[in-house]
């Protein structure tokens, strides 16, 4: 029921801005859905959406990647490994939070306590 709700509410924000609920727009949002907490570069989620859509092209996710940020559904993070990474943004939460990176593994966690 989730994922039915955040795609509603994509689409009625898309639709407000003027935008359509494409399929390949669809795809992208379904990877990003079914990968939350992961931080996707575009490259990572472009190799996803490959498998639901065949025929997309990288620049297609690139723009839908940055329609999508542009439209605050998207936050961006560059954390120093040549990509930008992006997650899902909450419209019900407006608490920043941390991420901690390990040096040698790469491996990311979100740190959700203030005292940091």
């Amino acid at each position: 029921m989730v994922h039915a709700n955040e795609l509603n509410r994509i689409r009625n924000m898309l639709k407000s801005k003027g935008y359509k609920l494409t399929p390949q727009r669809r795809a992208v949002f379904d990877v990003i859905l079914r990968n939350e907490g992961r931080h996707m570069s575009t490259e990572e989620v472009f190799l996803e959406v490959k498998k639901l859509c065949p025929d997309i092209g990288l620049a297609t996710v690139y723009r839908t990647m940055l329609l999508l940020e542009e439209l605050n559904v998207l936050q961006r993070h560059n954390f120093d490994d040549g990509r930008n990474r992006y997650e899902l943004k909450h419209p019900e939460e407006d608490h920043h939070h941390h991420h901690l990176i390990c040096n040698r593994c790469g491996k990311l966690v979100e740190v959700e306590e203030d005292l940091l």
